[in-house]
């Protein structure tokens, strides 16, 4: 018979095996059978640090984006990954991502600026790993509060479709696009007022142009679930995100909307400009 202790991890893995392995029957206890049965909780357990592994690398990059900290963010997307922020247009591969985060949202400054509140709470996290361990889904949102102390403040919250990817033993992200719902300044709220997308750099554009045109709100956009319902099993389809979504109600063309963009840019943060237009969303 294998000898048990080689599978046994130390903590949850080591006590998940070891009391699986107890509650077997004696007629089940054969080489053959415990060690299937071993097998089959190391894979489960592995699933499950897996996920748990992800879910810390997509908190942690909420956090590193709310202090700009572009440095720590950077490195958590694989060699080849994917990014779309909003209507930004998309970004590949690692010198992609790097003019992203850095040179588009960054405006090559790290970390906030005097009085600045840039705060991403990613929340409502649904991950799927693959059986093969080598690929993962995420769901997520993020709820936003932008600010300039006594100059402005923004709301926006938005939906994130993530891939990943484990290279060379650790997890990262390979995909990664942002939808956002709305941007509305904080004294009137959505119900009064709401802006539109973010549109391409023309200093650092993107390698590919917008992958999926949406409507923001007033319009509201779904974004196709990359899970099966988990009662049903049913899955999500693309007929389906086409009849939960409107067209044509995008903010700059709203009947509310006051403007196309919202007030606040880091050019505007250092020096008083009387109008400033432009989001570092």
């Amino acid at each position: 018979m294998m000898n048990i202790k080689t599978w046994m991890r130390a903590g949850v893995a080591g006590a998940i095996v070891a009391s699986a392995v107890a509650a077997l029957p004696a007629s089940a206890q054969s080489a053959k059978g415990v060690d299937a049965r071993i097998a089959a909780l190391e894979k489960r357990v592995t699933l499950l640090e897996d996920r748990a592994a992800i879910e810390n690398l997509t908190r942690a990059y909420g956090y590193y984006i709310d202090k700009k900290v572009w440095g720590e963010v950077v490195p958590l997307f694989s060699k080849n990954a994917v990014v779309e922020i909003s209507g930004r247009g998309v970004y590949k591969g690692a010198k992609g991502v790097d003019t992203l985060f850095t040179k588009v949202i960054g405006r090559n400054h790290m970390g906030l600026a005097d009085g600045e509140l840039s705060n991403h709470m990613v929340l409502q996290g649904v991950t799927n790993v693959a059986p093969d361990g080598k690929t993962a889904t995420g769901r997520w949102r993020a709820f936003i509060q932008i600010g300039m102390w006594q100059k402005m403040g923004l709301w926006a919250e938005g939906t994130y479709d993530i891939g990943y990817v484990k290279e060379n033993g650790v997890w990262k992200f390979s995909m990664m696009r942002w939808y956002g719902t709305y941007f509305t300044p904080y004294d009137k709220g959505w119900a009064q007022s709401s802006f539109g997308n973010n549109g391409p750099s023309k200093d650092f554009p993107p390698d590919a142009p917008q992958s999926v045109p949406y409507d923001a709100y007033p319009g509201h956009y779904v974004p196709p679930f990359p899970y099966p319902n988990p009662v049903t099993g049913r899955p999500w389809t693309q007929a389906d995100t086409d009849r939960y979504s409107t067209k044509g109600m995008d903010p700059s063309a709203a009947a509310n909307s006051s403007s196309a963009g919202s007030p606040l840019s880091l050019e505007n943060q250092r020096q008083p400009q009387p109008a400033p237009t432009q989001p570092p969303r």
